[in-house]
């Protein structure tokens, strides 16, 4: 069913800080984006934004003027909801971020557009268990937590609720690789992934300024020069792997028996040692290994690294000493 899913006209609810961002991105790939806002003096603020993230844009040599003129002529702003999904095939909600708001506005959405349509929500921490609930169509409610700002940050998260069918998510997939954007796909948890990794470096850098560990300044400057550094080439469970599932347990083992309950190692890290699969040194930890895969990690880790630290002053070649 998914190949016969033809996706033309897309909707988004709400054109603000990111709603403009997305509807942007829908035009650019070509589809028919049809945009409305509460209020309609708002409609040529919302214009005049996307015409601004264009500029920067051509600027950069991303996109050329033509490009960019044919995707604003794919934009139309229309005054209500009922109005602007009564013919289209997948709608992207970004109203504020407010549970009774987004109930209100996906009640509207359910009984005013076609049956096949797919509702999506750009929530960051809501359920979409919850937002699908009040449709008539819960197998075709999904989230999509798209990052600021969305015309440039490739990550899209497909978020799956209780009874989300998988075919929404093919096809949801299919849209978010269309649209140019790397899609990854979680189950309904709050904050889903993006949002709790970040809170939990956020809140464990706030709670070291809190008891005086070191400046503000410092405790940014550690992170940028080490996880800022890999993070975009290695992901934390790759990291673990290349620097060994034992030698993580013993340091969060430590962490946990003198700071406490939230250092403490998950059961998944313990089982993972005991069966002796400690990443890339077994060949086996969160992702299995060949010696060539091996080879092609580090190599790719250590180039990225070397690239990065050049383009910022912090790695210069060697000099020779001077002969006397």
């Amino acid at each position: 069913m998914m190949e016969k899913f033809n996706i033309q006209r897309i909707a988004v609810i709400g054109a603000g800080i990111m709603g403009h961002g997305i509807a942007q991105v829908c035009a650019l790939t070509g589809y028919e984006t049809i945009v409305t806002r509460r209020r309609k003096e708002l409609f040529k603020e919302t214009y005049e934004q996307i015409k601004s993230n264009m500029k920067v844009l051509i600027e950069n040599e991303i996109i050329t003027r033509d490009e960019a003129e044919a995707a604003l002529s794919k934009i139309e702003f229309r005054e209500t909801i009922p109005d602007t999904v009564k013919d289209v095939d997948f709608v992207f909600e970004a109203v504020v971020e407010n549970m009774d708001v987004k109930k209100s506005v996906f009640r509207e959405i359910d009984q005013a557009s076609p049956r096949h349509t797919i509702l999506a929500s750009n929530t960051s921490t809501f359920s979409i268990t919850e937002l699908a609930s009040v449709t008539r169509r819960p197998e075709k409610v999904v989230g999509t937590h798209w990052w600021n700002p969305p015309y440039l940050m490739p990550l899209v998260e497909i978020v799956k609720a209780e009874k989300t069918s998988q075919e929404t998510i093919e096809v949801t997939r299919n849209l978010i690789l269309n649209l140019g954007k790397v899609p990854v796909v979680c189950k309904d948890t709050p904050g889903f992934l993006g949002v709790r990794l970040q809170a939990a470096l956020v809140i464990e850098a706030i709670s070291m300024l809190e008891q005086g560990l070191a400046s503000a300044e410092d405790i940014d400057t550690a992170v940028k020069m080490t996880l800022g550094l890999r993070l975009p080439i290695l992901g934390p469970l790759e990291i673990v792997d290349l620097g060994g599932m034992d030698t993580f347990l013993y340091a969060y083992t430590y962490l946990y028996n003198t700071l406490g309950e939230k250092f403490r190692p998950p059961d998944l890290l313990k089982r993972k040692v005991e069966l002796g699969e400690l990443g890339i040194k077994t060949g086996k930890g969160f992702y299995t290994y060949t010696s060539e895969s091996i080879r092609a990690a580090i190599k790719r880790r250590d180039e990225w690294l070397i690239e990065q630290l050049k383009s910022r002053g912090l790695l210069r070649p060697r000099r020779k000493p001077t002969e006397k």
